[in-house]
């Protein structure tokens, strides 16, 4: 090998090791994505829900009756409802956060605008899934909802148990943040037998 051609190699070699130092590098400066602080809503792997239901009550029991402090909150529908039979169940919470469909991701929601009720809003969400699944072929395109987020003080939230359609509340310490929290499906189709009154 010639000194050019051992020149080239060197510097070939060079670029390389200073490519795989600036990728260290930057990788290094890139701030990692916040993690999760730990608070979960919903029903955990392998969890009945039987153990979940007494042990979203237990929540809600924990927080102070006496408090104004809002909490997040899961609230699971004995079935699935239309936008009108949950929006029903909602009447007296201040607010909606999110909406669950099956085992998909919650899908976070807007306040109703001037003209509108919770109803409008799940159903323009719903319009939104059904429009994004058209020309995919014959992926079945949900029309209802199976659980929600509220936002509300713990007074509230126990009363949400006297609605003929809830099946659970799981509420958060009031500190939790939006974004800042887990949120699993709850089955409660093969396994609810009622739920105990907070």
């Amino acid at each position: 090998m010639n000194s050019f051609n051992r020149g080239r190699v060197a510097l070939a070699f060079i670029c390389v090791i200073a490519f795989v130092a600036l990728v260290f590098y930057l990788g290094a400066r890139t701030p990692a994505p916040e993690p999760i602080n730990g608070d979960q809503l919903g029903q955990h792997n392998g969890e009945s829900f039987a153990d979940y239901s007494e042990r979203a009550s237990a929540s809600v029991e924990a927080l102070d009756p006496a408090s104004e402090e809002n909490s997040y909150a899961l609230v699971a529908f004995t079935d699935s409802l239309t936008p009108e039979e949950a929006a029903n169940q909602l009447t007296e919470v201040e607010r909606v956060s999110a909406m669950t469909i099956g085992v998909a991701s919650a899908r976070a929601l807007p306040e109703p605008i001037a003209g509108e009720d919770r109803a409008d809003v799940f159903q323009r969400d719903l319009d939104r899934i059904a429009y994004s699944l058209q020309g995919i072929g014959d992926v079945p395109v949900p029309e209802r909802i199976d659980a929600v987020v509220v936002w509300d003080d713990p007074a509230t939230l126990r009363s949400l148990y006297d609605e003929p359609y809830v099946a659970t509340v799981e509420a958060l310490p009031s500190d939790a943040a939006w974004g800042m929290f887990g949120i699993q499906p709850v089955n409660v189709h093969s396994e609810f037998n009622g739920v105990p009154a907070v």
